[in-house]
């Protein structure tokens, strides 16, 4: 009953256009017209990615409207919430932390431009990019265009105005399925070397051990248990070079300048807890006997 309940309200009516993703997110920030938005299950597909790409609107405003998708669609149990310049102490704690030669690897990037502050100060050169989902897969069978989601395999099928998330898994993704790039258009306008590689913060490996390792708004317990975050932290640090850092950061009102983080150097076989700033909620999992042998105290206060 909970899979057909959530299999209907993922579903809905859809209208790919630029006119009418501008009046749906004009009426979301409505408080009276937000409630009816929501109720009426207005969709939108990732072709509304590719029709922003297409506009041929001025790169800034291709890539306002493109995060502002972005925040519409979820993927597996995160939302794939995005903003330029969330993070601003997590992006001076890496590049502080990493030198001006050390590779800063950003992971949960979404669309790239919570990335932005570090390519800027790098200019473009030293940072890599990665998130778990990095493109929306799709194939046509007929009349029907049939997405493939690469967090969790569920299937979902557009077919003229309708969009239905059958929740059913893909056994796996046809070879000749054709992707749609969560890469900004404004972030590949400003740093054309840029790309958008995909990373499992739980099981993967990046293609090279980082100085620093910038984890903004991913590691959270809106989205995770602590002992699901343990097993991340564990994974990040096989993706650390010796006496890199892991730096955690959560941006939320409640914290002194909006934002809190974590900083934990890797030490051999552990972390240590290094520093912190403005209470991470995940400072006091970290300091008890969950994370005992993975996460050593360090200076932090």
């Amino acid at each position: 009953m909970k899979t057909i309940l959530r299999m209907i309200l993922r579903s809905g009516f859809c209208c790919d256009t630029l006119p009418a993703l501008r009046l749906f997110l004009r009426g979301i920030n409505t408080p009276g017209l937000r409630q009816l938005l929501i109720a009426a299950r207005i969709k939108f597909t990732p072709d509304i990615l590719e029709g922003i790409r297409r506009s041929g609107l001025p790169p800034s405003r291709q890539g306002a409207l493109f995060s502002a998708a972005m925040n519409l669609f979820r993927s597996g149990p995160t939302f794939k919430t995005t903003s330029a310049g969330r993070a601003p102490a997590a992006d001076r704690a890496a590049l502080e932390k990493a030198g001006p030669d050390g590779l800063i690897a950003e992971v949960g990037v979404s669309d790239g431009v919570s990335a932005l502050g570090l390519l800027e100060a790098r200019g473009g050169r030293g940072v890599l990019l990665t998130d778990r989902q990095d493109a929306f897969r799709y194939k046509d069978i007929g009349p029907f265009r049939v997405f493939y989601d690469k967090e969790d395999g569920a299937v979902s099928v557009k077919f003229l105005f309708l969009y239905l998330c059958l929740g059913l898994p893909a056994r796996e993704v046809p070879a000749d399925a054709r992707s749609v790039s969560l890469l900004n258009p404004a972030v590949a306008a400003l740093f054309p070397e840029a790309k958008l590689l995909p990373f499992d913060i739980f099981s993967g490996t990046l293609p090279e051990t980082a100085a620093a390792i910038k984890c903004a708004n991913v590691l959270n317990k809106a989205y995770f248990t602590p002992a699901q975050m343990k097993r991340a932290v564990a994974n990040l640090h096989g993706s650390l070079r010796e006496g890199g850092w892991l730096i955690i950061s959560q941006s939320n009102p409640r914290y002194e300048n909006g934002e809190a983080y974590v900083a934990l150097r890797r030490e051999k076989d552990s972390f240590i807890l290094a520093e912190e700033r403005h209470g991470h909620e995940l400072l006091p999992d970290l300091r008890s006997p969950l994370f005992s042998g993975l996460v050593l105290p360090g200076g932090a206060a």
